[in-house]
């Protein structure tokens, strides 16, 4: 496949992965040393990796929350070429772990409707 842009490449990506089931991210840019540009970008199931952030006390790691990385290899990879194209050099479509088959097809709220859901919510137990 071809894009104009990484942006194009993201939407589309992001696109099948609302309709598949899953969420998508950004793992990797690589730039240009002569001009600083972006010429190949990875994209991957937000599920991708593991995570190896976390505080230390001692020698016992201390997490707040549980990871959500499972290992999952889905990705895909865009490079740019040199008439400006973008072209998908690599894609993996397997999954590691479950799709969310019932989120697909519904949009998720933008962080303003949440905003705005929350102070709704905040108001109503206040009274």
């Amino acid at each position: 496949m071809v894009f104009d842009s990484p942006d194009a490449a993201k939407g589309f990506y992001d696109e099948y992965a609302r309709r598949i089931g899953f969420i998508t991210r950004i793992v990797s840019s690589r730039r240009s040393e002569r001009d600083g540009s972006i010429i190949s970008r990875r994209l991957a199931c937000n599920k991708e990796g593991f995570n190896l952030n976390s505080r230390k006390i001692g020698r016992v790691r201390i997490r707040n929350r549980e990871s959500k990385r499972e290992g999952c290899m889905a990705m895909l990879l865009v490079k740019r070429e040199k008439v400006g194209k973008w072209i998908v050099t690599k894609f993996v479509k397997d999954h590691s772990h479950p799709l969310v088959i019932g989120t697909a097809g519904k949009e998720r709220p933008t962080p303003d409707e949440k905003d705005k859901r929350i102070q709704e919510l905040s108001s109503e137990l206040n009274r």
